[in-house]
């Protein structure tokens, strides 16, 4: 009996949760389009002579994601239906499959419970990483170094393309689209991949300090250990769930259905 009330409260309170993510959305967007230049203005001030088309360049790096993850929520209808990807990727376990209507009719069918938490996570990582930056890198002056104007380009690169590609994949998530855990994948594998090219870029740069290039590949490295233990934590993850499974892949497990129930 116990059991069965905590799975009722776990569940209401799950779906709230989820419900007020997606709802927020919109409004988290806008807010951070504001902070993001915020932090931008007091990074020029605390930048003596900062170049004002990096200023403005990085004004837009630090939007992009909410401006994706806006567009992603105004392409993609909550009411929408979406057909199945022809190939199937994950192939680990025995698997019932449901159309999209059947799919829709069990109730851990959505984004609660642990996928919540991986979508907090997502957006998280936009600030982190946001913050780091602004951190790190001053915003560089006319007259800098063509080595530093290279780190920052590449710097600021990868700020908005991996920051935008994260926000993206929650707005994916949320309107359950089924590309959502392969294209997750995919950004992981880009995420490294950038950290590889800025570290290969830089050692062909000349003229780099040798202060720079001892403390870069610890940046790089930690950069790619993040990563690391996200795959490590969350693949298992979107491979196994019967949440995640049932929601982006309209599938149960073929011989078990005592953990499913429908609405």
């Amino acid at each position: 009996m116990l059991a069965n009330v905590w799975t009722r409260l776990k569940s209401r309170y799950d779906g709230k949760l989820a419900g007020r993510l997606q709802a927020g959305l919109p409004l988290i967007c806008r807010a951070w389009l504001l902070l993001s230049l915020g932090a931008v203005l007091m990074r020029t001030i605390f930048s003596p002579g900062a170049w004002m088309p990096a200023s403005m360049l990085t004004t837009l790096a630090l939007a992009a994601p909410a401006i994706v993850l806006l567009a992603v929520l105004r392409y993609y209808q909550p009411s929408a239906f979406f057909a199945q990807p022809p190939t199937r990727l994950a192939r680990l376990g025995r698997w019932r499959q449901l159309d999209n209507l059947s799919a829709r009719d069990f109730q851990q069918y959505g984004t609660a419970g642990l996928l919540t938490m991986l979508l907090g996570g997502l957006l998280l990582n936009v600030p982190v990483r946001a913050a780091e930056f602004l951190v790190a890198m001053p915003i560089p002056r006319p007259d800098a170094p063509s080595w530093y104007l290279t780190f920052y380009g590449l710097m600021l690169i990868d700020l908005a393309l991996l920051c935008s590609c994260y926000a993206g994949l929650v707005g994916l998530a949320v309107r359950k689209v089924p590309h959502f855990p392969r294209l997750l994948v995919a950004t992981w594998l880009l995420d490294i991949a950038a950290q590889l090219v800025i570290g290969g870029t830089m050692a062909a740069v000349s003229n780099v300090p040798a202060s720079v290039m001892g403390q870069l590949p610890n940046l790089l490295h930690g950069n790619i250990e993040k990563v690391g233990i996200s795959v490590a934590i969350w693949l298992p993850y979107l491979l196994l769930s019967q949440r995640v499974n049932l929601t982006f892949r309209h599938r149960i497990p073929a011989y078990s259905f005592k953990n499913l129930k429908r609405s």
